[in-house]
């Protein structure tokens, strides 16, 4: 086989790999940047006819003329002779962003110096990775405002969350219960059975926690054994019986360690909005004196605040 005979089998291949290729190509001029030639791929991909593609310069094109630095990088091109984007939108003609990789190179053709662009659509894979990035902050969102040992909003979360449902309450002229909480003579228990024991009951009080109340209700760990949990647009009454049945329910909650029953009792406080304070600070603080006086009164019971 002659040179020529070479030339165009070589031709023939480059043609049809370029015609085939799933990724878009432009052969751009290297002196002027016009687009000498375009393939079916990146036509398909933005949307544009072969018309509107051919002897514009590339910055001219519809996909590229909103990138500001087009102009300058095809300088830099020129100078480098190679330039790479990881990550640069293209808008096609339906006004789609098309976020591609963008790799161009200048090689000669015979004594024409040329530049390819391969372009790769990536969309997909950009999605997928801010949609997997989207999940992994709202994880850490909601890691920051839980407690690790009961899986309960920790004391960050109820300070930050019971100023917005005060406000809530007094927009729209509404109650909302607190309740306080923690185990009776738990620093005795964890002296006995080990802090570990200890652990195992706070999870396990968690898990009743979480069982006990609504979903609009707000359980929180506030620190050591204590607890709260808010209760919006809940009544005096519902808040009262909400605290009855959980201290009834404490008595009977079945944890184990290392094969020994461990059995707790609750003292409980509870106290109203707006009638027991109307900020946080003053219905937290009442709600605390209501606890400290189930305590006094003998534990294991619920006590109202101001009766």
């Amino acid at each position: 086989m002659d040179d020529l005979q070479k030339l165009k089998t070589s031709e023939v291949r480059y043609r049809r790999l370029f015609e085939a290729a799933q990724d878009g190509i432009l052969i751009l001029n290297a002196e002027t940047g016009a687009i000498a030639d375009v393939n079916p791929f990146l036509i398909d991909m933005l949307g544009y006819s072969r018309e509107e593609f051919m002897e514009k310069k590339l910055w001219e094109m519809g996909a590229f003329k909103d990138i500001e630095a087009s102009r300058e990088a095809f300088e830099a091109l020129q100078r480098n002779e190679y330039i790479r984007y990881e990550d640069l939108p293209l808008r096609a003609k339906d006004g789609r962003l098309v976020q591609v990789e963008f790799v161009s190179n200048v090689y000669m053709v015979g004594e024409e110096k040329v530049i390819q662009c391969n372009i790769r659509d990536i969309t997909e894979r950009k999605q997928a990775q801010e949609a997997l990035l989207k999940n992994e902050t709202l994880l850490l969102r909601e890691q920051s405002a839980r407690d690790y040992l009961t899986g309960l909003f920790n004391r960050r979360y109820l300070e930050e969350t019971l100023e917005r449902e005060l406000d809530r309450a007094t927009r729209n002229h509404n109650s909302l219960g607190i309740i306080m909480l923690d185990v009776d003579d738990f620093k005795r228990f964890n002296d006995i059975h080990g802090h570990a024991a200890g652990d195992v009951v706070l999870s396990k009080l968690g898990e009743l926690l979480l069982g006990h109340f609504r979903v609009q209700d707000i359980p929180c760990r506030y620190g050591g054994d204590e607890f709260i949990i808010a209760l919006p647009d809940a009544s005096l009454e519902v808040t009262i019986e909400r605290a009855e049945r959980l201290c009834e329910h404490a008595r009977h909650l079945n944890s184990q360690f290392e094969g020994q029953a461990l059995e707790i009792t609750l003292s409980i406080g509870v106290a109203i909005f707006p009638k027991e304070g109307i900020t946080s600070a003053a219905l937290l603080k009442s709600v605390d004196t209501a606890l400290y006086r189930a305590k006094h009164e003998g534990r294991n019971r619920v006590a109202v605040s101001n009766q």
